[in-house]
């Protein structure tokens, strides 16, 4: 099969079912994603339809895609011993967790979902927090970034008062 061929034929149903192993679902995703929106009752249900359809989108992207098999990967070999820092105590000094979350955003949504990632890396609202809480360095960071992405992407597109 060529390279766009594979490309082409990325669904989303690999990478949710990976995620889901460690608590991530669509549902708490958009779920974190409202947590720190602000929108009218009216606005809500035209926003939860443009995030699930921006996030099926989002993660058929084969940089998101890798970029969440990535931090996926980094916490298993953190929690395995395997990392040249303590990996445990989330240290300050490496920030290869936030690239990985800024650039999911950035993918997605450009400039606006990069500059979100700070505000769900910051507040970690929902499954953001959990993960954070669970000792999963890379991945809350990862969800951190496809929620801001995909909400930044959401309201280029939508209407709000």
């Amino acid at each position: 099969m060529d390279n766009g061929n594979r490309i082409n034929s990325i669904d989303n149903e690999y990478i949710m079912k990976k995620l889901s192993k460690y608590g991530v679902n669509s549902k708490l995703l958009l779920d974190s994603g409202m947590k720190m929106c602000i929108c009218t009752e009216e606005e809500q249900d035209a926003i939860k339809n443009g995030f699930y359809n921006i996030l099926n989108t989002s993660v058929k992207n084969p940089n998101v895609y890798t970029l969440l098999i990535c931090a996926i990967l980094m916490d298993e070999e953190g929690k395995a011993g395997n990392m040249p820092f303590d990996y445990e105590s989330d240290p300050t000094y490496i920030y290869s967790d936030e690239v990985i979350g800024m650039s999911i955003a950035n993918e997605i949504a450009g400039t606006k979902g990069t500059f979100n990632f700070k505000w769900y890396d910051a507040k970690k609202p929902g499954i953001i927090g959990k993960l954070d809480k669970e000792g999963y360095m890379y991945l809350d960071d990862a969800v951190a970034g496809l929620v801001a992405g995909c909400m930044s992407k959401l309201f280029e597109n939508i209407n709000c008062k």
